[in-house]
Formats: C-alpha cells, sequence, structure tokens
C-alpha cells in the first residue's frame, strides 16, 4: 500500500475514533492539571498571557490585587474564581484542624515563631536608624504623643543593634511603626527628608502677608506635589497594611503586653482612613488591654528587683494616662461610649507607689537602689507633662456628660433642654486652662536653654488651640441640638416655656439650646482673635523652628486652625479683634490681643498654616478646599449686595411696601452689641433660633414647618419697647397676604452652607418692610443701643417668644 494510502487509512481511522468516542484520552506527554488552574485573572485568560496574580501576597497588594500585566495597561484586574479558591482554603483549614486533632500540636514554645506570611516578598518597611532618635521629629513626637519614653526605648534599641538585648516582636512593631509614623511625614527611617525632598512646605504661604487673599493663594499644591502627597500616602498605607497582618500574626491583640498595648497605641491615630468598624473594633480591644494591664496588682516580675518594679509601674503610668487623655479628648467633644472612665483613673492612681525619693535619702542608699533617684525624676518630668492634658481631658468627659453623651443627646431631643450650671462650668474651667498656659508661657521666657523654652512654647499654644477648638465644638453641638428639637413641642401656644429672666439665667438648672448656643457662638467670636494671634505668632517669627508646630502636629492643632479660618471666612465684620473691654474675658481673666486682623488676613494666615502640615491624615487639602469655598461664597455675597438683585416675580407683597436688596447674610444681630452686659437669654435664644434653624420659611396659613403663624394685631399701638401686647412698633403691623417665598433662586446658594461637614452658623431671611435700611455688621463696638432698636417682647404667645422686634427707625433683624 502507499503511504498515501496509509496515511489515508490512519487518519480516517483517527477520524472515526474521535466520532464514536465522546471523550478523547489525554496523550502521555501532557501532565496531569494541578490545583492552580484558576489562578489567572479574566484579562489575562482572555489575552491568554502568563498572569502573576497567585505570586502576589495579599499584606501587600491590599484586599483588590491586580496582577503587573492589567497594572501595565491600566485594566481592571478582576479574579473570576476568587469564590472557588475562597472554598478550597477552607477546606484546606478544616482538614489542618482534623489533623491537628489526631497528632496535636507541638510543645515548643518557639513553634510559633515561623516565618511570617510576607517573607515571600521583601517588607516594604525599611530597618528605623539609630539617627532617628536625634531628629527634631522624634523630640515633637515624644511631647505630643507621649507614648514612648525619650530615654528607655532608645536604649532598648540601641542594645538591640549592637546584639546585646533583643526588642521581641512586639518591640520589633514599635520600631516599624516609628518608621511609618516618620513615612506618613515625609521622612525616612532617620527621621529625615529623603533627598530631593526637603521642603514639601509651600514658600509662598510662609509670608501670609504677600499672599492676603485665599482664592489667590496657592491652590493647596501643583501637579507634582500633589503626586508626591499621593504617593506618600499610598505608601503610608501599604505600610500600615504590613503592620496590621504582622500584629495578626503574632497575636498582639489576644496576648495583652506593655510593648504590645503601646505598639497598638501607635497604631490608632493611623487609622483614620481605615474602615470605621474595623477602626472601633481595634480601638475598644487596644483600651480593653490598656485596662487589664495597668489595673492588675500582678507585676510582670514577681520576684525581680524594686527598680524594675518602679521602672515598669513607671511605664505603665504613662500607657494608662496616655490612653485615659486620648480617649476622652476624641469621644468626650464628639460622643461615644467610653472604655475609660474616670473611677478607673482613681483606682490607678492608688497603685502608684511613691516616687518623690529624698534626694538626702538616696546618698546613703547602695549604687544599684540609686537607680530610684533617675526614676524619681522621670515621673515627675512625665507629671509636668501630662497634667493639663489630664485636666482638659477631665473637662472634656464633662461635655460628654452635660452636651454629647446618650444621656445629655436624649435629655435635649425629647424635652428640649440641656443642664446650664454644667455649661457653665465646662466653660469656666477652659477659661482657667488657658490661663494656665499663658502663665506656662511667661514662665519659659527665665529658661536659659532656648529649645526647651522653643518646645514648651509649643506645647502650651497647641493646647490652647485646642481649647479653641472645644469651644466650637460645644457650638456646633448646641447647633446640632437646635435643628433636631422639635420646635412644635417647644414653642407651641399652648406649652409656652417660661420666659427667663436676666437673674433666672444665671441659676437657671435647665436652658434651651438656642440659648446656650449664643452664648457659646459669642465666646467662639471673642476667642477668635486670640487663636489667629497664636497661629499668627508660630508663622512669622524669625526662628524657623517655630514652625514645626504645624510641620509636626499629629492632630492636637489641626481642628483649632480649621474652625478659626472657618469663624474668620463667615463672620461678616471685615475687622477681627478682641475688644479690650470684653466683660466675657475680663471675668475669666484672659487678656485680649492687641493686634488687628483683616478677615481676608486671617483666613490667609490660617491657610498658610494648613500648608505648613506634612502628616497624611491632617486631610489639609480637604480642609483648605472648605475654607475656599466658604471664602468664595463671602465674596459672592459681598459682590451680589453691591449690586442691585433681579425681582422676584413669584413673590407677592402688598403694594404698600417696597422691595429692595437686602444682604441674606448680613441682616443678623449684632451679638457684639451686648458685651458689656449679659442681657437676658431669651433675647439669645430668639435670636439663634432663626438663625441656625435651617427650616424658616412659612406661608401665611401657619400650617407646619413652612407657614407664618396667624397674627392679630393688638389693640393699642405702643412702641415695641414697652409694649406687652405684640412687641411691634406704634405703626401697626404688616400684613401678609399670599407670601409664599422669602427667596429666590438667585438667593438660594447663599441660604445654605458652603463649608463642608460645618453649617454655617448665619442664616436669615430677607427683610420686607416700608423702609428698609441695611443692618450694619461689626463695623463697630459697644456703642450704645438707639432709643428705637431691637428688642425683645414680653408677652406674645408665639412672636414674643421668638421673634426680634423692630422700633420706630426698622434698624432691626426681620426674622
Amino acid at each position: 500500500m502507499s503511504p498515501r494510502g496509509a496515511s489515508g487509512s490512519t487518519s480516517a481511522g483517527v477520524s472515526t475514533r474521535s466520532t464514536t468516542t465522546p471523550y478523547s484520552r489525554r496523550p502521555a506527554s501532557q501532565p496531569k492539571s494541578t490545583r492552580q488552574q484558576f489562578s489567572a485573572c479574566g484579562a489575562c485568560r482572555m489575552r491568554r498571557v502568563r498572569c502573576d496574580l497567585k505570586d502576589l501576597v495579599i499584606a501587600t497588594a491590599g484586599p483588590n490585587p491586580s496582577c503587573s500585566n492589567c497594572k501595565e495597561r491600566n485594566i481592571k484586574c478582576i479574579d473570576e474564581f476568587a469564590d472557588v479558591k475562597q472554598v478550597k482554603l477552607l477546606r484546606r483549614g478544616r482538614r489542618l484542624q482534623q489533623v491537628e486533632a489526631v497528632y496535636g500540636k507541638t510543645s515548643d514554645p518557639q513553634g510559633h515563631i515561623a516565618s511570617p506570611p510576607t517573607t515571600r516578598l521583601p517588607s516594604i518597611i525599611p530597618n528605623l536608624r539609630p539617627e532617628f532618635f536625634a531628629s527634631s521629629f522624634w523630640l515633637w513626637f515624644c511631647i505630643q504623643r507621649p507614648i514612648l519614653d525619650p530615654m528607655e526605648f532608645p536604649s532598648r534599641f540601641y542594645a538591640h543593634t549592637k546584639g546585646t538585648q533583643s526588642l521581641g516582636h512586639e518591640g520589633g512593631l514599635i520600631a516599624m511603626l516609628l518608621v511609618v509614623w516618620a513615612a506618613s511625614f515625609g521622612l525616612d527611617e532617620r527621621g529625615l527628608p529623603p533627598d530631593n525632598h526637603l521642603n514639601a512646605d509651600n514658600p509662598a504661604s510662609a509670608h501670609p502677608k504677600e499672599n492676603d487673599d485665599p482664592s489667590k493663594s496657592r491652590k493647596f499644591k501643583d501637579g507634582s506635589q500633589d503626586t508626591k502627597w499621593r504617593e506618600r500616602k499610598d505608601k503610608t498605607s501599604a505600610m500600615l497594611r504590613e503592620v496590621l497582618e504582622l500584629i495578626d500574626f503574632h497575636g498582639v491583640m489576644r496576648r495583652p503586653t506593655l510593648d504590645g498595648v503601646r505598639a497598638l497605641l501607635l497604631t490608632l491615630p493611623l487609622l483614620e482612613d481605615a474602615q470605621p468598624l474595623e477602626r472601633v473594633a481595634i480601638h475598644q480591644a487596644t483600651l480593653s488591654q490598656v485596662l487589664a494591664l495597668c489595673m492588675s496588682n500582678q507585676q510582670s516580675s514577681g520576684h525581680g528587683t524594686s527598680s524594675n518594679e518602679y521602672n515598669e509601674m513607671l511605664m505603665r503610668a504613662r500607657i494608662f494616662w496616655y490612653a485615659h487623655t486620648q480617649e476622652g479628648l476624641a469621644t468626650g467633644t464628639k460622643g461615644g461610649r467610653f472604655v475609660l472612665n474616670n473611677d478607673d483613673l482613681d483606682a490607678f492612681q492608688r497603685l502608684i507607689p511613691p516616687f518623690n525619693v529624698e534626694l538626702q535619702q538616696m546618698t546613703h542608699q547602695q549604687y544599684h537602689e540609686r537607680g530610684q533617684l533617675s526614676l524619681a525624676k522621670s515621673f515627675d518630668e512625665l507629671t509636668q507633662m501630662t497634667r493639663i492634658p489630664l485636666r482638659i481631658n477631665s473637662v472634656c468627659r464633662r461635655i460628654h456628660e452635660v452636651l454629647t453623651g446618650p444621656k445629655a443627646a436624649k435629655c435635649a431631643e425629647e424635652h428640649g433642654l440641656i443642664e446650664a450650671n454644667g455649661m457653665r462650668e465646662i466653660w469656666h474651667d477652659l477659661d482657667r486652662f488657658w490661663r494656665e498656659l499663658d502663665a506656662v508661657k511667661e514662665t519659659i521666657l527665665q529658661d536659659d536653654d532656648a529649645t526647651r523654652r522653643a518646645y514648651l512654647e509649643q506645647y502650651a499654644c497647641g493646647w490652647q488651640l485646642f481649647i479653641f477648638e472645644c469651644h466650637n465644638l460645644i457650638r456646633e453641638s448646641l447647633k446640632q441640638y437646635m435643628s433636631v428639637t422639635p420646635t412644635q413641642q417647644m414653642y407651641s401656644t399652648s406649652h409656652t416655656p417660661p420666659r427667663p429672666s436676666s437673674s433666672s439665667s444665671s441659676s437657671s438648672p435647665y436652658l434651651s439650646p438656642q440659648q446656650l448656643f449664643a452664648i457659646a457662638n459669642r465666646k467662639c467670636l471673642s476667642r477668635l482673635p486670640l487663636a489667629v494671634d497664636i497661629i499668627k505668632q508660630h508663622l512669622s517669627s524669625s526662628n524657623g523652628d517655630d514652625s514645626t508646630i504645624f510641620r509636626w502636629d499629629t492632630g492636637i492643632i489641626r481642628d483649632g486652625c480649621f474652625f478659626a479660618a472657618y469663624l474668620a471666612a463667615t463672620v461678616d465684620s471685615d475687622i477681627i479683634e478682641a475688644n479690650a473691654d470684653d466683660t466675657d474675658l475680663k471675668e475669666h481673666g484672659i487678656t485680649p490681643s492687641p493686634p488687628r486682623h483683616s478677615a481676608e488676613e486671617s483666613v490667609a494666615i490660617c491657610m498658610a498654616a494648613f500648608a505648613r502640615m506634612r502628616w497624611v491624615c491632617s486631610k489639609s487639602e480637604e480642609r483648605q478646599q472648605t475654607i475656599k469655598m466658604v471664602w468664595d461664597s463671602r465674596k459672592g455675597r459681598r459682590h451680589h449686595q453691591s449690586h442691585r438683585s433681579e425681582p422676584d416675580l413669584h413673590y407677592r407683597h402688598p403694594p404698600l411696601y417696597e422691595q429692595q436688596t437686602i444682604d441674606p447674610v448680613n441682616t443678623q444681630p449684632d451679638l457684639q452689641s451686648d458685651r458689656p452686659s449679659l442681657p437676658p437669654l431669651s433675647m439669645f435664644a430668639a435670636q439663634r433660633r432663626v438663625e441656625s434653624a435651617p427650616s424658616t420659611s412659612y406661608t401665611t396659613d401657619g400650617a407646619g414647618a413652612n407657614g407664618w403663624p396667624s397674627y392679630t394685631p393688638p389693640g393699642t399701638a405702643t412702641s415695641g419697647t414697652t409694649s406687652t401686647g405684640t412687641g411691634l412698633s406704634a405703626r401697626g403691623s404688616p400684613v401678609f397676604p399670599n407670601l409664599t417665598s422669602y427667596k429666590n433662586d438667585v438667593d438660594d446658594p447663599y441660604y445654605h452652607n458652603t463649608g463642608g461637614d460645618i453649617d454655617q452658623f448665619s442664616f436669615n431671611v430677607p427683610i420686607v418692610a416700608s423702609v428698609v435700611r441695611d443692618t450694619p455688621v461689626y463695623s463697630q463696638r459697644n456703642l450704645p443701643p438707639e432709643p428705637h432698636a431691637i428688642s425683645s417682647s414680653s408677652s406674645s404667645a408665639y412672636l414674643g417668644q421668638t421673634f426680634t422686634t423692630f422700633g420706630e427707625n426698622c434698624n432691626g433683624t426681620y426674622h
């Protein structure tokens, strides 16, 4: 047979076999498929290229890893068989449990110290260098975050580098976290800026006088700086993920140790961008470990020397005081649940042994016992550093009890009342701590050490800015209660609340949020020039080290700077200054700052402070964007005020009255005019209810939240200052027929907040009257009221409680 015929018959046989047999056998040369048959992503399977997705480590690649091919081509990498892999991993875990049940686990205590899962790829966290502890960042970090002793941990690290002492797994985590903290500020493992990255500050923002207009200031960061900022943030997030994996791998969360809880406390501030549930779980577990470690009477070294016991107790005091302070500052002012309470603090204070050993006694003791002298000195320095933060922490916890806690929130929402005596105590304590910090700044002027003097001054100024933040958080909490308080229940005609007099306002146990908000708002405005002066002092000083208060800030002053910028951008006055005759400041012994700043300059100063901040968790970009939007809105309102607005075709008004252009923001009552003597809080309640409530537009039938209540003119025509009827002038009461809208579409942007999370604290409706005049903004202070100026009525059921009246000259604010 010819070869052609042979081949033809062979091919025919193969084709016959392939058609008759449903499945062909695997050739002997083809290997059996492995279990990684579903290892490529969808894009690589479609392109039929090799995929390295299976080689990536989840710790470094994140929850959504991407292969190199998809990264190179900017393609979304999707693992189509992720669910199948998870099922296989669960099966593998069940098999491992069965094997452990049959054969048991090793009794070697070092058996768990296996290679971590990240050893398949090198660690992205560089090793800490000894030069780190000589950097200025380390010195300022120990002041703001006194978790680590500035002498104890560096000495252990030096011994570790020499090979004489091991840090252990938890100590190694602390060293890694210090590198992560440095990376979050753009520093390397030495605590220094890397090459070609010497200064990320904006030179144009270093001198705010040269760039007074915030709208024309640096647009936060140019392209290259913005890219570097994102790269730094991504790098810090990747490092933090590796640390969290090592914390899980070494069981730090379930085996409390002193180094382990310090590592967890260092991790918490870096979790601001983490999932809220994960952050809360780690926070509560960390504080539970603090409570378990520090409240235990059993020392870790039961038969150790006295010096070791004192050293360990000093470390526990540092840990407990820091944890208790940070929880009070964060949870107390913003609400939440406490893990550590004041009873725990009192119980821990009783466990501290006496460290105040007399020098005369120490000179007659043995050499190894004289180590207590240095411990006593360290304990004294620790108490001096944590004394003021602990006292501010107690005030923040008092704020939680009176204002932000669940019991206070329930009382405010159901009854519309807040404990007034508690608020007075809180404001008094905040002012007292401000004076103590002023005394600290005056005392350090006699210190010969320039470095110590600079750091102590920054320490005092930083906590003063935090006190200013507390004032603003109180104001924002009161504003929130005003928005959620049912106005029908509080201000209905059938249940008119008693109007406190000037004498009862200082003794009433409970007051409405509207009344307390007026006081809080006035306190914030009076302390605004002090905060701006502190910020400018550390920006414009000839000493370049003063800017470290912003450069190395880890969260103490960032919110205070934001509130100062926000108030300066929203206040109606063009000049921001503290009145020398301010009775509120004089009563609490606070000296007003003499310099005057314009609102534009004040905003530029705060924007320059944001530009100096280096921490990736400071959110300075978002805050600068918010302030810029608020400032642009203010400029737009001023521009709108200077031009006559278009007539509103949907607005109906009586032909008796005229309609003129009114700035809806600048028609608020002047809170500065009542500073010489505190007027009755009912007037403040009337003003703040309209200024802060977002739903103050009414209809003519008076129904619901969008209606003006019906009004009956008084029987006798008397002036607003003496009448006991309606509180209006002798010219009679205006009529409101078919009044449907108080603002047109052009005015819409100015009635709403453009400042991000915090609402504007000034809201008014336009004025409609026969003769309309612009209400003067904060141009002059302490002027005596005009004979026919604003006054509060005394007997009206609705308007007398809520609205401010007009005098003869109609020069008041009409709500």
